[in-house]
């Protein structure tokens, strides 16, 4: 089973991963001609959702699946994606004012539209703070394989426990 930390940061970033598939879907549904970033978003959006929320739900059922080291692997790549493209669509929309008709005119992701502008400012924020907690759960990893070794126990709370062998201390008498 997984850590209660874990678990409530897989259950946050489930939200805002939700909000970002909402924002994207719709800009890829009123969407005139096709945009890659946009795409590349929905794309580190439902990666995200699979890997860390589905993963998770079975990683706390099934000991095995909880492998510091895999875990590590996936919140890292989810990182680098949610990072990639929360940078990606802040490049593409250079967060101008929604209120500027030229700017939302001439800009291939807002298409003239400032609702467009507005969902696209709005999913990159979200990818932003799916970003940093993909972060957390990075370093979280990092610590859990430092304490419990690559195959070890996928607990963050749980220490390695060594054995009692040799000569008694002190304290033991």
């Amino acid at each position: 089973m997984l850590a209660p930390a874990d678990n409530i940061l897989r259950i946050i970033n489930f939200l805002f991963l939700v909000i970002v598939i909402g924002l994207i879907s719709s800009l890829l549904n009123t969407q005139d001609r096709n945009n890659s970033r946009v795409n590349f978003c929905m794309f580190a959006a439902a990666y995200g959702i699979f890997t860390d929320s589905l993963y998770g739900v079975f990683a706390n059922f099934f000991e095995p699946l909880a492998w510091p080291l895999v875990l590590f692997t996936l919140d890292f790549l989810n990182f680098v994606f949610t990072f990639t493209a929360g940078t990606v669509l802040a490049v593409g929309i250079r967060a101008h004012s929604c209120n500027n008709r030229s700017y939302v005119d001439s800009n291939g992701i807002t298409q003239g539209s400032g609702t467009r502008c507005r969902q696209a400012q709005a999913a990159v924020a979200f990818l932003y703070f799916s970003c940093a907690i993909f972060l957390a759960k990075t370093l979280m990893s990092v610590f859990n394989m430092i304490s419990n070794g690559a195959f070890g126990s996928g607990s963050f709370s749980k220490r390695r426990r060594t054995g009692q062998v040799g000569v008694p201390t002190i304290s033991q008498v």
